[in-house]
C-alpha cells in the first residue's frame, strides 16, 4: 500500500469511528475497534509481518491504537450525552 492510501484509510477509519461513537446506540462505536482487532489478529496469527520485526513491539502498538479508539469512543459518548442534555434543557425552557 502506498503512503497516501494508508493515510487515507486511517483517516477514514478514525472519522467513521468518531461519527459512529456519537450515535444514539453506544454499540455502533464498537464496529471500528472490533474490525481493527480482527484484522490485527488475522495478521498476527497467519504469520504475516505486522508493523515491526520485534515480537513485543507489534502487540504494544496494537494495544496503543486500541487505547486511542476506546478513548475516542468515550469522548464520543460524552459528546452525545451533552447534546442530549442540551436538547432537554431547551425543551424545559420552552415549556416554562
Amino acid at each position: 500500500m502506498s503512503d497516501w492510501s494508508t493515510i487515507t484509510a486511517i483517516s477514514i477509519a478514525i472519522l467513521s469511528h468518531h461519527f459512529l461513537s456519537t450515535r444514539a446506540n453506544m454499540y455502533w462505536g464498537a464496529i471500528v475497534p472490533t474490525a481493527f482487532l480482527s484484522y490485527c489478529g488475522w495478521r498476527l496469527f497467519t504469520n504475516h509481518q505486522i508493523l515491526m520485526d520485534h515480537p513485543v513491539k507489534a502487540p504494544l502498538a496494537i494495544l496503543f491504537v486500541l487505547f486511542i479508539f476506546i478513548v475516542d469512543w468515550g469522548t464520543g459518548r460524552d459528546s452525545y450525552k451533552q447534546k442530549q442534555q442540551n436538547e432537554l434543557n431547551k425543551m424545559k425552557t420552552q415549556d416554562i
